[in-house]
């Protein structure tokens, strides 16, 4: 062994990544056909956090020798933990073609999937891992976890069961099983091992976040909210999702009529978050505070950025059927053209699910979506129903807009802004004359105000109020049908579908 290696390994040993990845390249460049002098040096960089580099020079170690199997399974390790998936699972089935059973590329094929979502896939290789080592606690404890994000509640629990065996003080496989028994309402036992849990890692996120649910489930909601409180006095970053979902709690609470507790929590995070919006947004709607005007731009973002992947879905098990009901009322009215494509704008677009209703039956127009969510944007490319799509809100891009519409549809998006004043300006402003406007509102059932900010954050509508705005807009009423809209929790939300047509070209101050 040469000077150089020897120092180089010192620093390795000593855990002075940099200096001893200035060596081993140094090695490399003298010994360019020996792949180990680039693998040390790369896994030097990935210690200092510097993967662009380990990433090269796993690579370059690839060239070496391109069935490396070190150098294949740290690339694949890289593209998983920065997303990469695709890439990742490639370099890991590359090691799977001559080592079918290289544990290693399984359990990142295993990962990746997991980490993409796919659990039905992680699980197949999970299971994999179990064959041929059944007493792998990596693959009994993943086997668990991808069990419950399966809903397949009582194979989680047993899992659970057996990685508690293996490490009885691991806090992983109690939570899990703790939620599998309050998924099927067993909350005795969730509540056992869940509070084990605890015992195990009293500041644990994870663990707090489940007890907290838990709570919630059982009626709790005084230690529910408590142990939700708690999170935040342990998270490091509070995002816009961790005020969104402890609104939630909020919100169930206020359901249940837990005014005095929710009242106090509301106070706690308004001291904490004087500034933030959606905290602001939340508390005024829990409150009754009618001041309100119209949704705050961030919580709507935030709102749905969360809801997108799973959220046609959502709306199917809440009996959503507000894309039908626009598209049959234009099926009665709209007229296409014989050598024109006519320009259809939905506005909150989310993820297409009134232009794709529309589009079964006027499949030759050109449909334009907005919306200010970009992860509601990328589920509705997915479906190639519309030319463009653009990320805003939905007033700024009006206001900036050009281009006259023969239609514009608005799906339940109305529902975040109270004062409609502006935005019927906005439409008729963007409506070509003859034009139709078809959306919907839900209605005030509350009182007899023109628009109320509801405890759940969106606004619902007097049905004359509407109407006097759109009319003076220079819209007439075509049609209108009281309806149920869909389902809150248990109750039916009751609105309007409406339909309007541009009779008058209105000029406004």
């Amino acid at each position: 062994m040469d000077e150089i290696e020897l120092n180089a390994l010192n620093f390795l040993k000593n855990k002075e990544y940099d200096k001893a990845a200035n060596l081993y390249l140094k090695l490399a460049l003298k010994y360019p056909s020996t792949e180990k002098y680039f693998i040390t040096a790369a896994n030097c960089y990935d210690a200092i956090g510097d993967k662009k580099t380990a990433l090269s020079l796993y690579k370059k170690a690839l060239e070496i020798n391109p069935d490396s199997t070190t150098a294949l399974l740290n690339i694949s390790t890289i593209y998983y933990e920065i997303k990469k998936y695709e890439k990742a699972l490639k370099f890991s089935n590359k090691v799977l073609e001559t080592k079918p059973d290289n544990f290693s590329a399984l359990l990142n094929i295993a990962n990746t999937y997991y980490a993409n979502k796919e659990y039905n896939e992680a699980l197949k290789f999970y299971e994999k891992l179990y064959e041929l080592n059944p007493n792998s606690y990596n693959a009994i404890a993943n086997i668990a976890n991808t069990c419950y994000n399966l809903n397949q509640f009582i194979r989680a629990i047993e899992f659970s069961k057996m990685a508690i065996e293996m490490r009885p003080n691991s806090v992983e496989p109690y939570i899990v099983a703790g939620n599998s028994y309050a998924e099927l309402l067993k909350k005795d036992d969730a509540a056992i091992l869940l509070k084990k849990a605890a015992s195990i890692a009293p500041n644990s996120e994870w663990v707090c976040n489940s007890i907290a649910s838990l709570f919630m489930k059982m009626g709790n909601y005084k230690q529910g909210l408590g142990y939700a409180w708690r999170l935040f006095s342990l998270k490091n970053n509070i995002t816009a999702d961790d005020h969104i979902n402890f609104g939630y709690i909020l919100y169930e609470a206020h359901d249940e009529k837990q005014t005095q507790l929710v009242d106090h929590y509301l106070t706690l995070w308004e001291e904490k978050y004087p500034q933030n919006p959606i905290v602001h947004h939340i508390c005024c709607a829990l409150r009754n505070v009618q001041e309100v005007q119209t949704s705050d731009l961030e919580y709507v973002k935030t709102l749905f950025d969360g809801f997108a992947p799973s959220f046609d879905n959502i709306l199917t098990e809440l009996d959503y059927s507000v894309p039908q009901s626009i598209a049959e009322f234009l099926k009665e009215n709209l007229k296409t053209k014989l050598f024109k494509k006519q320009q259809i704008l939905d506005i909150g677009c989310g993820t297409g699910l009134c232009s794709e209703e529309l589009k079964k039956i006027f499949p030759n127009e050109e449909y334009y979506g907005v919306d200010i969510s970009e992860k509601m944007l990328n589920e509705a490319g997915k479906k190639n129903i519309y030319k463009e799509l653009y990320q805003d809100d939905i007033s700024n891009f009006l206001t900036k807009n050009t281009t006259k519409y023969q239609t514009i549809i608005a799906g339940d998006v109305l529902t975040y802004m109270g004062d409609l004043k502006p935005l019927t300006r906005l439409l008729a402003k963007s409506i070509s004359f003859n034009g139709y406007l078809c959306f919907s509102i839900s209605k005030n059932t509350y009182n007899k105000n023109e628009y109320f900010l509801t405890p759940s954050g969106r606004f619902v509508h007097n049905i004359s109020y509407v109407m006097r705005q759109l009319k003076h807009c220079g819209f007439e009423v075509i049609k209108t049908e009281e309806k149920v809209l869909r389902r809150e929790g248990a109750k039916d939300v009751i609105g309007y579908i409406i339909l309007v047509k541009k009779e008058l070209e209105v000029v406004f101050e």
